[in-house]
C-alpha cells in the first residue's frame, strides 16, 4: 500500500513537472530553462519574502508578496501548459511591481533595486521575441531608475534601527545570488543536454537511431589501425520501393527501423551497424575472416526473412541482399567499401535474397535452429 501511495505521489508530481502537451524541439530548451526557475520564486515567496515583510511590520507588502505568489503559481501552469511568453509576462508583472513597491516603501539602498538583473535575465533567456525583450527591457530600468532617483523623502521614513536596513540589504542579496545561481544552472543543464544532442546527431541516423555513414567509415578507419582482419557488409533491402510505394513512406520507414532491430539482435556488442543511405545498410565487423562474415551474413539475412513486419492487420514479408569483403581483400577502406558494393548489386543482380562474397555467390542455407519470433520486435508493430 505503502509503495502504490508513493507511486501515485510520484506519478502526480511527474505530471506537475512536465508539459501538459508535446512541446515543439525550440520551445523544450525555454521549459526546462524557466520550470526551476518558477520552483525557486516559490520558495522564495514563501520562505523569504513572506516572513521578511511580516518581520518589517508592513501588511500592505505581504499582501503584494501573496498576490506576487499567486502569481508565480499561475504562471508556472501557463507555463507547463504551452503559454510560455504569458507566463513568463505574468511573472514578470509580479516581480516588477513588487520591486518597484518595496523600493517604494523602503526607499533605494537596502536591496530591493538588486532584483532588476533577475527580471533582465528572466527576459533574455524567454522566448519572447527580440525586440519585445528589448522594448520591456528599457521599460523596467527606466521606471527603475525613476523610482530610485525620486526616493525624496522616502528615504528617510524608515522607521527601524541601523542595523535593520543592513539585514534586509543581506537578505536581498543572498536571494539574488540564489535566483542567480539557479537560472545559470538551468542553463548550463540546457546547454549540456543540447550538446549531447548534437553530438548524437553528428554521428547517428536520425531516423533508425544506427551510426551513420560518417560515423561507420570512422569506426572502419580505427579497425583499420589494429592488425587484425576485419570484414565488411553491404546490406540492401530488397524491392523496398515497393514498400514505399503500396503502403505509403510513413509505412517504409517503420519497416526500416524493424530492418535495424533484426540487424542488431543477430550482431554482437562490438559490431558496428550504420546507414550508408536510403535502404542500404553497413555493418563492420572486427576480427572476422571472410568465412565468419559469411556466417553473420546469413544469420541477419534468416533473421529479416523469419521476422516480418506488422502492418494493417497483415504481415510485410523482407528480405536483403549482403555484399561481403574482407580488409585483406583490398589495399584500403574506400576500396573495400567499392567490393562490398560490388557484391550487394551482383546479389540483386542474380535474384536477390542472397549473400556474394569473392567471385561466386553464396546461397543461404536453411536454419534448424530457431529464430526470434516477431513478438520480440513488436515495439515496432
Amino acid at each position: 500500500m505503502v509503495a502504490y501511495n508513493s507511486r501515485k505521489i510520484s506519478d502526480k508530481w511527474r505530471s506537475f513537472a512536465l508539459p501538459a502537451c508535446p512541446l515543439p524541439p525550440e520551445q523544450q530548451r525555454y521549459f526546462h530553462t524557466l520550470s526551476r526557475l518558477y520552483v525557486i520564486a516559490t520558495a522564495t515567496y514563501v520562505l523569504a519574502l513572506l516572513p521578511m515583510f511580516w518581520l518589517l511590520g508592513s501588511e500592505r507588502m505581504v499582501a503584494i508578496t501573496l498576490i506576487g505568489l499567486s502569481s508565480v503559481l499561475a504562471a508556472r501552469e501557463l507555463h507547463r501548459r504551452g503559454y510560455m511568453t504569458a507566463g513568463v509576462s505574468l511573472v514578470l508583472t509580479s516581480m516588477a511591481w513588487h520591486m518597484l513597491e518595496s523600493i517604494s516603501a523602503y526607499g533605494a539602498g537596502v536591496g530591493f533595486e538588486l532584483y532588476f538583473p533577475v527580471i533582465l535575465l528572466i527576459i533574455y533567456i524567454s522566448a519572447m521575441p527580440p525586440l519585445v525583450k528589448l522594448g520591456i527591457s528599457l521599460l523596467i530600468l527606466a521606471l527603475t531608475a525613476l523610482q530610485v532617483i525620486d526616493i525624496g523623502e522616502r528615504a528617510s521614513d524608515w522607521r527601524h534601527e541601523s542595523l535593520i536596513p543592513d539585514i534586509v540589504l543581506m537578505a536581498n542579496m543572498l536571494l539574488v545570488c540564489v535566483l542567480f545561481a539557479v537560472v545559470l544552472t538551468g542553463l548550463e543543464g540546457v546547454t549540456e543536454r543540447l550538446e549531447r544532442s548534437y553530438r548524437r546527431e553528428a554521428t547517428h541516423d536520425a531516423l533508425t537511431g544506427v551510426y551513420n555513414r560518417r560515423a561507420v567509415f570512422r569506426a572502419a578507419e580505427q579497425m583499420a589501425q589494429g592488425q587484425q582482419t576485419y570484414a565488411m557488409l553491404m546490406i540492401d533491402i530488397d524491392y523496398f520501393k515497393r514498400i514505399n510505394d503500396e503502403y505509403g513512406h510513413d509505412v517504409g520507414d517503420r519497416a526500416l527501423c524493424h530492418l535495424t532491430e533484426c540487424l542488431r539482435l543477430g550482431l554482437r556488442e562490438e559490431d558496428v551497424l550504420g546507414r550508408y543511405g536510403g535502404e542500404e545498410f553497413m555493418v563492420v565487423l572486427n576480427g572476422m575472416t571472410l568465412n565468419d562474415a559469411v556466417g553473420v551474413a546469413e544469420r541477419l539475412a534468416a533473421l529479416v526473412r523469419e521476422n516480418p513486419y506488422a502492418v494493417a492487420g497483415k504481415s510485410l514479408p523482407m528480405s536483403v541482399s549482403v555484399g561481403v569483403a574482407v580488409s585483406s581483400q583490398a589495399s584500403d577502406l574506400n576500396g573495400l567499401v567499392a567490393l562490398a558494393d560490388q557484391r550487394l548489386y551482383r546479389a540483386k543482380r542474380t535474384g536477390r535474397d542472397r549473400i556474394v562474397a569473392r567471385d561466386r555467390r553464396v546461397t543461404v542455407p536453411a536454419k534448424e535452429d530457431p529464430l526470434p519470433t516477431p513478438q520480440r520486435l513488436s515495439r515496432f508493430g
